[in-house]
């Protein structure tokens, strides 16, 4: 197996560990009761800044997204070959697990109020967490499929279009912390199947918990994200992005 590869791999694990590792920590440490409460505002700017510095770090080892979701999209649209997606994938979620059980160490007394971080539905859940209904999982797909598909126009637009502007993953950062911003008490704005799974995964370990209610509403973070993504890229792709000026003849 060649070293570019696995090289790709560990990218994509490393920078997917930092995304969930920061995003849900943040969330964890606005539980905190004994410190200054942290809104919305430092929460989505926590996870934005790491993904754009992680972007930035990793697209040219790797450039898989640090997303299975903007994976998926990659692979679609013949950007990545099919060993690379599988790869990436699973690098990406295996960092994100790997995140959630530094979480799930680091915040052991604090999992029922801050859930390790992992997105859940709020507002689209009226009755209280783990008791998602079809109309709130249908609300929070659709939110989420909004999210996904700004964060996906940015990272084609700055990560994948040559034509676009050279700013590493700024942009895609800036937008993934427009989506906290907005979705944070209606989704947690997630648009990523790892940033939900990371923590999840822990989440159903802590005492007393309950694994039927952490995945009540896991539809949401699977299926929001990925037709987001592809959405998002079809979008860009049929739609937005010009066609490529033709070389001028040379006289």
């Amino acid at each position: 197996m060649d070293n570019t590869f696995l090289r790709g791999c560990l990218a994509e694990l490393i920078g997917t560990f930092a995304l969930v590792f920061v995003g849900g920590g943040v969330v964890c440490v606005a539980a905190l009761a004994d410190q200054p409460r942290l809104d919305a505002t430092a929460i989505g700017l926590a996870e934005g800044l790491t993904l754009a510095v992680a972007l930035t770090a990793t697209q040219r080892a790797s450039g898989g997204g640090l997303n299975p979701a903007l994976t998926l999209m990659l692979w679609v649209f013949r950007r990545l070959d099919t060993r690379k997606f599988v790869g990436f994938v699973v690098a990406q979620l295996i960092g994100a697990v790997l995140a959630g059980l530094c979480l799930r160490l680091l915040f052991p007394l604090y999992i029922d109020e801050s859930h390790l971080g992992t997105p859940h539905l709020r507002a689209f859940a009226p009755q209280g967490f783990g008791r998602a209904d079809i109309p709130g999982i249908i609300s929070g797909v659709g939110v989420e499929i909004f999210f996904t598909a700004l964060v996906a126009f940015a990272y084609y637009a700055t990560m994948i279009d040559r034509r676009g502007p050279a700013m590493g993953g700024l942009m895609v950062g800036l937008a993934q912390a427009a989506v906290v911003l907005f979705g944070y008490r209606l989704t947690g704005g997630a648009a990523n199947p790892a940033r939900w799974l990371g923590p999840a995964v822990w989440e159903m370990t802590a005492p007393g918990g309950s694994a039927a209610a952490v995945l009540s509403d896991h539809t949401v973070y699977w299926l929001g994200p990925i037709v987001g993504a592809l959405l998002g890229g079809v979008l860009y792709v049929f739609v937005l992005q010009a066609p490529e000026a033709a070389p001028a003849e040379k006289r």
